[in-house]
């Protein structure tokens, strides 16, 4: 699917992406790029477009959705849990990211019912930050027992997974698209892998120049 965007959408001057036209295929996609590079930027805008299109989608943001603490310690304190409000006090990011993917996991099977029952062909699932506080082998399992069983589940749609990376382990073997460039790319290793972030932290910092 192809999704006409802004290049320029702070209106600087200085582009933060090459194409005003870039496509999407089903599946899963991983957008790279730097801390800063965009990423977020532009799977808000293809969100956009998504929803005035009217396209079925959910989306997840580990900023916004990932706290779990909070939502747990305030419903064990409601319910004088004193040994839940401990358990999930002393939990990792990691272990309280992991409890929220569990929660969108619940939600995108729901959604992808939805779909089904309304006879819709396509849904869209937005996933920003996800690997942030996991470890490379809970980034692992992500892959193998979320990404997967959604693809699963969801054999009758055409799935549009698009998730922002910060970690080499997320994009191992997947279909990376460089946001700056618009190009779909794949990393051989982690040396390539991170020679390319260092190259868009150079172009990223010029836009600052």
């Amino acid at each position: 699917m192809k999704f006409k965007i802004e290049t320029n959408l702070y209106d600087d001057g200085k582009p933060m992406f090459c194409k005003r036209q870039i496509e999407i295929e089903p599946g899963l996609t991983i957008l790279v790029g730097c801390n800063g590079s965009g990423k977020t930027t532009l799977l808000d805008q293809i969100r956009t477009i998504v929803r005035d299109k009217e396209i079925p989608y959910i989306k997840y943001n580990n900023l916004t959705d990932g706290n779990e603490t909070s939502y747990s310690m305030s419903m064990a304190a409601y319910f004088g849990n004193l040994e839940q409000m401990s358990a999930t006090f002393s939990s990792s990011e990691g272990e309280n990211i992991a409890l929220s993917l569990g929660r969108i996991a619940e939600k995108i099977g729901r959604k992808i019912k939805e779909c089904e029952e309304d006879h819709k062909t396509q849904l869209f699932i937005f996933m920003d930050g996800i690997d942030s506080g996991l470890s490379i082998d809970a980034i692992e399992d992500v892959k193998k027992y979320l990404f997967d069983t959604i693809f699963q589940r969801a054999k009758d749609l055409d799935v549009y997974l698009i998730v922002s990376a910060n970690d080499y382990t997320l994009t191992i073997n997947e279909r990376c698209l460089d946001v700056y460039t618009g190009d779909y790319k794949r990393f051989a290793s982690y040396e390539s892998y991170y020679k390319f972030i260092l190259q868009s932290r150079e172009r990223k910092d010029q836009r600052f120049v």
